[in-house]
């Protein structure tokens, strides 16, 4: 395993729609707070982007890739959080963050897309894209599930004790 020592990356996770269970922000605040040991983390979620019935799929998904180019900045980093992406383990996740943390970027982003993914001009941004799981998530619990998952990879870098394998 690559391990890192100091990571002056920051990472944000962008999402298109916000949390509203109370249980789940609990869980996802703990788990920030948990990154935030090991790297600077923030997450930002979308208050413009709210599903309208008057917009077709296509006309929503470029109204929320208006607002995810709002967020990215050139020069940044970013990973498109996508069903399409490659599948990795926890350890594979944690050599992928090693090899973006050893790079000369200063921000690495992930986002979570809305309910019917991303506008063609994201895609066309050739983002990397990875898969939290070949299974359909809410993006309440993918929000949950990426940042457990991003806590789980910064242990595995530091030999912590959260990951037992």
């Amino acid at each position: 395993m690559i391990l890192y020592y100091f990571c002056k990356m920051e990472i944000v996770l962008l999402s298109i729609n916000k949390t509203k269970n109370k249980n789940l922000i609990n869980l996802i605040e703990d788990y920030e707070k948990r990154i935030n040991h090991y790297v600077k983390f923030s997450s930002v979620c979308s208050n413009e982007t709210k599903r309208s019935k008057k917009l077709s799929e296509e006309e929503q998904k470029n109204k929320e890739a208006l607002w995810i180019q709002k967020n990215i900045k050139k020069g940044d980093l970013f990973v498109l959080l996508d069903e399409s992406g490659t599948s990795h383990s926890s350890k594979e996740f944690a050599k992928f963050l090693a090899n973006k943390y050893n790079s000369n970027h200063k921000k690495l982003i992930f986002i979570i897309g809305g309910p019917f993914g991303f506008a063609k001009s994201i895609y066309s941004l050739k983002a990397e894209k990875i898969s939290l799981s070949k299974m359909t998530f809410t993006h309440q619990m993918s929000r949950l599930f990426f940042c457990e998952q991003l806590y789980r990879a910064n242990t595995i870098l530091k030999n912590g004790n959260y990951h037992h394998k």
